[in-house]
């Protein structure tokens, strides 16, 4: 994969900076994340004991305190600036555990509502409608993410279009989806 212009990647973690600051008071803690974690739990109505519920909680919890680290640990807030340095450090970020790849396994498994390893037109379209997105969006993203046409979404497919999204060259990769954007 070659290497994307910043301008682009300030311009893919500014979307997603937009996305995550529901209260929009111009900075991301981790009550923000907290509310889309909230927003999958309720539009899955799971129990806070699922284990599903627990791995996206726990994932994007990771994910903020990796951000953290590479930001502003002290405030624990990030404004747009440096929520988008942070995440473009945290995604590149090969020293651990890949937090970013975190989410998307968790995501993943999180839309596998029937446990069979891959996901359904179905399920991704379920998925979308609680992020709020339209149907026909989900089904082209649907299409976009199932490279190899078989009709279902693989883990592989799923965590390569969360890459995709934060490393390629489109700025509209399907992948956002992984992270709330819709």
């Amino acid at each position: 994969m070659d290497t994307v212009p910043a301008t682009a990647v300030a311009e893919r973690f500014g979307r997603l900076f937009d996305t995550l600051d529901t209260d929009r008071d111009g900075a991301i803690t981790w009550d923000d994340y907290q509310r889309l974690v909230d927003r999958y739990t309720k539009g899955y109505a799971l129990d806070l004991s699922d284990r599903r519920a627990q791995a996206v909680h726990a994932s994007y919890q990771m994910l903020w305190l990796e951000l953290l680290r590479h930001g502003s640990p002290a405030q624990a807030r990030l404004d747009r600036d440096a929520f988008v340095a942070a995440m473009h450090a945290a995604s590149e970020d090969r020293s651990r555990f890949n937090m970013t790849e975190g989410v998307a396994e968790a995501v993943f498994d999180l839309l596998d509502t029937d446990d069979g390893g891959s996901i359904s037109e179905a399920e991704y379209v379920r998925y979308a409608e609680v992020l709020g997105a339209s149907s026909s969006d989900a089904l082209d993203r649907f299409r976009a993410l199932d490279t190899d046409g078989d009709g279902f979404i693989g883990r592989a497919e799923f965590v390569l279009s969360a890459r995709e999204y934060l490393f390629g060259e489109d700025s509209d990769a399907p992948g956002g989806f992984v992270f709330g954007v819709i």
